[in-house]
């Protein structure tokens, strides 16, 4: 059986001590490490999510810029288009006025030049009747 002596008194007095030097030595830095890893790891862990966070945003930013420079080329594109083409149809008009012009001064030119055949051709029509009309009658037509 079990006996109440100074022996057990002892012993609960060795275990207490034995206790205290383990916590002491043993049970507060083994703790403070694991808190310090714990604490460690979550900091890694919240590093890592305002990296991917960063991460993700500059992403985002990269992609709307992307998208604003391609409108913006888009936008600049067309704006080269519509002149290039507004100067086409300037140079076309212009092609087409001078067209007109040179048309219209060969037309006066051809209008002139007939004048003067009809004039000539008048003169020795009047020439070759008047021609015809002394050998006919044997005389001199004025």
């Amino acid at each position: 059986m079990i006996s109440i002596n100074a022996t057990l008194i002892v012993q609960i007095i060795n275990i207490l001590v034995l206790i205290f030097i383990l916590n002491r030595l043993m049970y507060k830095p083994i703790r403070k490490m694991i808190a310090e890893r714990a604490a460690s790891v979550e900091q890694g862990r919240a590093d890592a999510r305002a990296l991917a966070e960063q991460a993700t945003a500059e992403g985002e930013t990269y992609a709307s810029k992307l998208g604003e420079g391609r409108r913006q080329v888009r936008a600049r594109l067309e704006e080269v288009r519509t002149q290039a083409e507004k100067e086409a149809r300037g140079v076309i008009n212009q092609a087409q006025e001078k067209a007109r012009a040179e048309a219209d001064q060969l037309m006066g030119e051809i209008h002139v030049e007939m004048e003067r055949a009809r004039a000539d051709i008048k003169k020795q029509a009047e020439g070759v009747a008047t021609s015809m009309a002394s050998r006919l009658l044997g005389r001199e037509v004025s």
